[in-house]
């Protein structure tokens, strides 16, 4: 695919999307101030509503139990290999509402089925360092596709909203809007899109049926992931949207590029180890010049180590720099 500048600028939502979107929020308002006025209502009968789950990356397994002392299908799945899974699983029918505790950037999941942390009992000090939260989409099991396609868009918007920042992976290429829709569906199944960017009905269908939208704030990292089902029983407009939420602190997510040993000398490593994911990205970014792609040079990585943030300096890559500065139109 080469696509001309002008089909591959970020792209506006256009008005019938805007609209379709406003209604959601006006509509999630309302709802939200009836929940809360019902709250009231069976706190002054003495009939207080559960409050919803609390999780937090990094939380200790202590305050993880105390703040959810009142929930009664919590459960823990001791491994011999040294991890503890906390867990909690709703009925199919009320499903559960799960609190993700960051300050002021805290959210509430709805609609959720389960949720599962990870800790490590060789480094308990590190707390409850990854949390999945799953929940479907909408509070009904199935769900026309275009109104799927809305609502997960106000939904990652809504969390951008908040102030979270959409994350690229340090050998990514930095796209926005349809250039980086565009390169999901044609060359990275593993890419995550610009979560402003809305697609057309016919490009979210395009979507592969297991797609991520990963966002930063601080010291923790989000990844909304949805997998859909589609054709229920013939009909192909409707289809069941389930979500994953993952949440993983700071220092775990520096983690991952590394294995065995190398996991926990992780510091003594990140410099070199980000200099040569720097020059994948930027080496993917001059092929996709060439092909009429625009980089988004504004694009700000996360601080993770005392040394970000870091770049290349050989040769090699500072004629990609070069060659992206100069071409990038």
């Amino acid at each position: 695919m080469r696509a001309d500048n002008n089909q591959l600028e970020c792209v506006q939502l256009n008005n019938v999307d805007k609209m379709k979107i406003y209604l959601f929020v006006i509509g999630g308002l309302v709802v939200l101030s009836m929940l809360l006025q019902g709250c009231n209502k069976n706190s002054k009968q003495g009939n207080t509503m559960t409050a919803p789950f609390y999780v937090k990356a990094g939380i200790s397994s202590a305050e993880y139990n105390k703040r959810n002392e009142q929930q009664t299908k919590k459960s823990i799945d001791k491994q011999p290999a040294g991890l503890n899974f906390y867990e909690q699983r709703w009925q199919s029918k009320p499903r559960g509402a799960v609190h993700v505790e960051h300050g002021d950037y805290s959210f509430t999941v709805p609609h959720v089925l389960s949720t599962m942390g990870t800790e490590d009992t060789l480094y308990l000090d590190r707390g409850i360092y990854q949390f999945s939260i799953r929940s479907g989409l909408s509070a009904d099991e199935f769900i026309d596709h275009d109104e799927a396609r809305i609502e997960m868009m106000a939904l990652l918007q809504s969390i951008v909203a908040t102030g979270w920042h959409p994350h690229t992976e340090l050998y990514k290429p930095r796209l926005l809007g349809k250039n980086s829709f565009y390169y999901r569906l044609e060359d990275s199944s593993l890419y995550t899109p610009d979560p402003m960017y809305t697609p057309t009905l016919e490009e979210w269908m395009a979507l592969d049926t297991d797609s991520d939208w990963t966002f930063y704030i601080e010291d923790v990292f989000l990844t909304v992931n949805f997998r859909r089902r589609l054709n229920h029983k013939g009909n192909n407009e409707l289809g069941v949207y389930l979500l994953t939420f993952t949440l993983t602190t700071r220092d775990e997510k520096a983690r991952k590029p590394f294995s065995g040993n190398d996991r926990e000398q992780w510091l003594s490593l990140w410099v070199e180890n980000t200099k040569v994911r720097k020059i994948r990205r930027y080496k993917k970014e001059v092929e996709l010049i060439k092909r009429g792609y625009h980089i988004n040079t504004d694009y700000v990585d996360p601080i993770i180590h005392p040394d970000d943030p870091v770049e290349p300096d050989s040769e090699e890559a500072l004629a990609l720099l070069k060659y992206i500065n100069e071409n990038n139109k």
